[in-house]
C-alpha cells in the first residue's frame, strides 16, 4: 500500500513539473497543431478546475479543429472537476 502512495506522489510531482511546458505549448502561437491538440487534452486531464480559464480563448479559434478540441476539453474538465454538480440534485437515485 505504501508503494502506491509513493508512486502517486511521484506522478503528481512529474505532472506539476510538466505543467509549465504544457501551458507554454497552449499559449505559443508557433506550437504545431498536433502538439497543441495534445496540450489542450492534457490541460483538461491534469488540472480540470483551471481548464476553462486556460482554454476559453482557444474555443474561439478560427481553426474548427482547435476550437472543437478546446470546447470538448472544457466540457470534459468541468465534468471531472465537479464544477457543474451544484445544479444537480444528487440525492435522488433513479434506477
Amino acid at each position: 500500500m505504501a508503494w502506491v502512495v509513493i508512486s502517486m506522489a511521484k506522478c503528481k510531482r512529474e505532472l506539476n513539473s510538466a505543467w509549465s511546458h504544457i501551458i507554454g505549448l497552449v499559449h505559443d502561437p508557433a506550437t504545431p497543431k498536433h502538439l497543441l491538440l495534445a496540450a489542450i487534452d492534457a490541460v483538461a486531464c491534469i488540472r480540470p478546475r483551471e481548464a476553462r480559464a486556460i482554454l476559453l480563448a482557444l474555443a474561439d479559434s478560427d481553426d474548427e479543429e482547435i476550437a472543437g478540441a478546446a470546447e470538448e476539453a472544457i466540457t470534459i474538465a468541468e465534468g471531472s472537476s465537479g464544477e457543474n454538480d451544484d445544479d444537480e440534485d444528487t440525492n435522488d437515485w433513479i434506477n
